[in-house]
């Protein structure tokens, strides 16, 4: 095991060369057209069987899925950007199928192991201050209002470093091996669509994780990430009637006032014994004039719950609060679903299997090691999650130590790239441990 930590170091500066790369072009929710062709090239180059498009996308169960011209716009620039073998993955992409799966097998008898990776950028202008590594060393986002502020160019990264040790020591393990590179993480958006093509069915197995978040320190990890809230995220378009405000206040119908109701009202949602939940209205724009009825309004909102349930009995709340309201004001009303995701825990066994592989790991410090960590808050990968251990498997979440520049979704967001390195080992580690020939 001690040969797979010095493959890691000696992958260091390409995954390095890779972070930035990906960093210098982030792409946001289901449009990342240019990341999935790039990452396709590179599983196909390693010889993984791959599957993409209407294979691994359920295009009926996107939600927040964004204009036809935002699509048109970035598939145009990916098309700039990639050369001509990458183009020929664009085909079977259409209006934003995005992400790949990859998978290999040993030809062995063994487990099923899936690991999920992340790969969109987030609405967020980056920093052009000098002291900025991305802006410092040339390798900041090339386009205006997105970028790699999460993490997620460090998780792709990793995916595909691993990816190449698992090939390069195939040998050494027995089972399959499956890569989801996941596009539209950020709002919860993509795992329901990927779910629902299939992309877990027969998975013993589904690791994955994130860098940074509470893990905060260069060598430290937390193995065992649990409080994964369930979250449903939502649109609520009001429609009320214009009138005078001073000569016919009467005739209209004010969706303002609605808006500014429901919101209200929402926010005053019981809490449940049963668990923490969360709601939260971030967005309430309304009217047209100073002197006219609001004929319209639009709300932006999210619930959240420590269980799928109790996140359930929140939103089912919200729309009993957006009916009545509507009714009261004599408004029409209009709810949709932008994104959402499960709540969960992970399993036991993988969170001993991650704690195990940390406390082997050369790039791992043992008093830096937290073996449980209670999230609460909310991840895509809940959903994946959710559905293997629904379905008879195990998962688990870890986060790896990073030092943080600055908060994710911080326009000076950057990491320790030399953290990467421990990503790939403990990742490599866990796999052996599940699937490794002793």
């Amino acid at each position: 095991m001690s040969n797979f930590s010095d493959q890691v170091r000696a992958l260091n500066d390409e995954m390095v060369k890779n972070r930035r790369f990906f960093h210098s072009h982030p792409e946001t929710g289901y449009f990342t057209f240019f990341t999935t062709a790039v990452i396709a090239d590179e599983l196909k180059k390693l010889g993984y069987e791959l599957k993409m498009g209407r294979e691994i996308m359920d295009p009926s169960s996107r939600q927040g899925l964004g204009s036809k011209e935002a699509c048109d716009e970035a598939l145009k620039r990916a098309k700039n950007l990639l050369n001509e073998s990458q183009q020929k993955y664009l085909e079977v992409m259409e209006d934003g199928l995005t992400g790949v799966v990859a998978q290999i097998d040993t030809g062995r008898s063994g487990k099923t192991v899936g690991f999920r990776f992340d790969i969109d950028g987030v609405d967020v202008t980056e920093s052009i201050d000098e002291n900025h590594k991305p802006t410092k060393c040339n390798f900041s986002s090339d386009i205006k209002g997105i970028t790699h502020a999460c993490g997620h160019d460090t998780h792709i990264t990793i995916g595909l470093a691993l990816a190449k040790l698992i090939k390069n020591n195939l040998d050494k393990f027995s089972g399959k091996f499956r890569f989801i590179f996941q596009t539209a993480e950020e709002g919860t958006r993509g795992a329901v669509a990927m779910e629902k093509a299939g992309v877990c069915e027969g998975l013993d197995y589904l690791l994955g994780g994130h860098m940074g978040f509470q893990a905060d320190k260069m060598g430290g990890i937390i193995c065992g990430t649990n409080k994964l809230l369930a979250t449903s995220k939502f649109d609520v378009k009001l429609t009320g009637v214009s009138a005078h405000a001073a000569g016919a206040p009467q005739d209209g119908a004010n969706a303002l006032l609605g808006g500014a109701q429901i919101a209200l009202n929402m926010h005053g949602i019981t809490r449940n014994a049963k668990g923490v939940t969360r709601i939260n209205v971030g967005v309430l724009r309304a009217g047209e004039g100073r002197n006219v009825i609001a004929p319209n309004a639009h709300l932006m909102c999210e619930t959240r719950g420590e269980t799928t349930e109790l996140n359930e009995f929140m939103y089912e709340k919200c729309m009993d609060i957006i009916e009545g309201v509507s009714k009261i004001y004599g408004l029409k009303y209009e709810v949709i679903r932008t994104g959402g995701t499960a709540g969960g825990d992970s399993d036991k066994e993988v969170t001993e299997i991650y704690y195990q592989s940390a406390k082997e790991s050369p790039f791992i410090k043992d008093e830096l090691i937290v073996k449980e960590f209670d999230f609460g808050a909310c991840e895509d990968f809940a959903h994946f999650m959710h559905t293997v251990q629904n379905n008879g498997g195990k998962s688990g979440y870890l986060m790896v130590g990073t030092e943080l520049k600055a908060g994710h979704h911080n326009s000076k967001f950057d990491i320790d790239e030399n953290s990467m390195m421990a990503g790939v080992d403990v990742f490599l580690r866990s796999a052996y441990k599940i699937n490794g020939i002793k």
